[in-house]
């Protein structure tokens, strides 16, 4: 295999790994914002439905270079989106 061939693959696993680690520090952040003011449980809920839409807003300022506050009201709105999603599955699920 070219090395040439490679080096594609290690870009586009760089970026998603790059994506992966904004979205997990910003879920951080939520975490322990909201866990004092919410319970461990709603915090935590909170926390993985923003890291989730901070990781697509990372991947969209890095692949297709839209600039960071443009995607700030894309986060407003995708994480509460996520976390009413996530709520629905734990209730449906049990």
């Amino acid at each position: 295999m070219p090395a040439s061939a490679a080096h594609p693959l290690f870009q586009e696993l760089t970026v998603f790994v790059l994506a992966v680690i904004v979205g997990s520090l910003c879920g951080l952040a939520t975490s322990e914002v909201a866990g004092r003011w919410v319970s461990g449980a709603v915090a935590g809920n909170a926390a993985l439905a923003v890291a989730t839409a901070c990781t697509g807003a990372a991947h969209a300022h890095f692949v297709h270079k839209q600039p960071w506050l443009s995607l700030l009201p894309k986060v407003g709105l995708g994480a509460p989106i996520a976390y009413g999603i996530m709520r629905v599955v734990h209730a449906v699920l049990g």
